[in-house]
């Protein structure tokens, strides 16, 4: 195969991989996916604290339950106000010097 035949390949398999990235159906899968890795990284770090607090703090099923809808509730402001966060990591950050959003600790 010449070096023109191998380029002209390329520029092909280019061109139908652009042509897939744009097709709807590609991108609302790939919306999915993210979807889907978004709610199992949320429900890993919600398992995490879970557990955190189950054996750090002995909170029993109503505690854990109470915490798991209060975290729910607070995920609204995550649409709805997202300054919302980041006065309350500046508050949290000078109450007690941990800094979440940045990973900083004072």
């Amino acid at each position: 195969m010449s070096w023109t035949d191998k380029q002209h390949k390329k520029q092909k398999i280019h061109g139908l991989v652009e042509q897939a990235m744009k097709d709807p159906r590609f991108q609302e899968a790939q919306k999915r996916q993210i979807e889907d890795a978004t709610r199992e990284a949320f429900d890993s770090f919600l398992l995490i604290s879970a557990d955190y607090l189950h054996r750090n703090h002995r909170y029993g099923k109503n505690g854990l339950l109470k915490y798991i809808d209060f975290v729910v509730g607070q995920m609204q402001f995550v649409q709805k106000d997202p300054e919302y966060f980041k006065l309350l990591n500046e508050a949290l950050a000078d109450e007690t010097g941990v800094n979440i959003l940045e990973n900083v600790v004072n």
